[in-house]
């Protein structure tokens, strides 16, 4: 079996099943079998949550429950595509763990049904996660543009940075599915595509959230010295209310990192260590948690905005 260095969600498959195979003879090796199957199950639960949590929201802020901001258009992004994770990557992904495991013998031979579950599930699982972390470094960014008064975000702008970054992942998504039609073919290609794609959103995060601390820190000095507002003529920005907004963002950030490195770790240790049950048992389990900042994302917005939880509130009321 070829070693297959890139990361996708369903590599656990080959590793866990289809290898122990090959290295046992023909018999699946119980640990990684039962944890291949135990992931495929909480992810299947995860999967309706996911998607009635993020659409009920989405109903929230486009049946103008609350009064609608720019803002609202980015969140609705991330909405949609957790929706869109919950509806179609995790369920592909559970049918895909699910073939190989009920049938591995016959997966050694990567059949047309097990490429194809196993390529939709890959490409649909990289794009969704791309477009996340897009959306969060765009999210940030706008946070530290609005309260530098350089620029405040408009209707209009946020339905072009929704459609760039829609756009972006697709070549990454591209590769992804080469990859896995074909595995070893240009896994380094995508690689270095998915690791300058990280750390350069994550270094945009980072001077966005430095710049803004700066901000809220150069505000609250000037509330304490009662120094007049040097921006004369400018309508007041509502610190105390972005300062919230800027801190429900990173509890966004920090719930999509605790769900993503895991795994990207998990990958990492196979690539150097190699095949064995540990690393297969926490492929398997690290799979669950990629999939899980999109079910709980919903009760992080309901828990940490006023308008969203006051707006899916009203939303109940009207329906009850």
């Amino acid at each position: 079996m070829s070693n297959n260095t890139t990361y996708p969600p369903s590599c656990l498959k080959n590793i866990s099943v289809v290898s122990d195979l090959e290295d046992h003879g023909g018999q699946e090796g119980p640990y990684s079998f039962v944890a291949s199957f135990v992931s495929a199950v909480f992810i299947a639960i995860f999967s309706p949550v996911a998607v009635t949590g993020n659409a009920l929201i989405l109903a929230a802020i486009w049946k103008k429950t609350f009064s609608r901001t720019p803002f609202h258009i980015l969140l609705s992004g991330l909405l949609f595509t957790d929706l869109c994770t919950g509806l179609i990557a995790q369920p592909v992904n559970v049918a895909s763990i699910l073939l190989y495991t009920l049938n591995a013998k016959q997966a050694i031979n990567r059949p047309l049904l097990y490429v194809t579950f196993e390529t939709v599930a890959d490409a649909s699982a990289t794009y969704f996660i791309a477009i996340t972390l897009l959306l969060l470094t765009f999210m940030s960014v706008e946070r530290w543009l609005h309260m530098s008064r350089r620029s405040l975000i408009t209707a209009r702008r946020g339905y072009v940075i929704a459609l760039v970054v829609v756009l972006i992942p697709t070549p990454m998504t591209v590769l992804r599915s080469l990859e896995t039609i074909n595995p070893g073919s240009i896994g380094s290609t995508y690689n270095a595509t998915i690791i300058a794609m990280i750390l350069i959103c994550f270094l945009t995060t980072f001077i966005a959230y430095f710049n803004v601390i700066r901000i809220i820190r150069s505000h609250q000095l000037q509330v304490q010295g009662n120094v007049t507002s040097q921006h004369f003529g400018q309508p007041a920005i509502n610190f105390a209310k972005y300062k919230k907004s800027v801190i429900t963002i990173l509890y966004m950030l920090a719930l999509f990192s605790f769900s993503f490195f895991p795994f990207v770790i998990s990958v990492g240790v196979y690539i150097h260590v190699g095949l064995n049950s540990e690393t297969s048992v926490a492929l398997s389990f690290s799979l669950v948690l990629l999939f899980l900042s999109s079910s709980l994302n919903p009760c992080l917005y309901i828990w940490k905005m006023n308008d969203i939880r006051g707006g899916v509130k009203k939303l109940l009321c009207s329906k009850s």
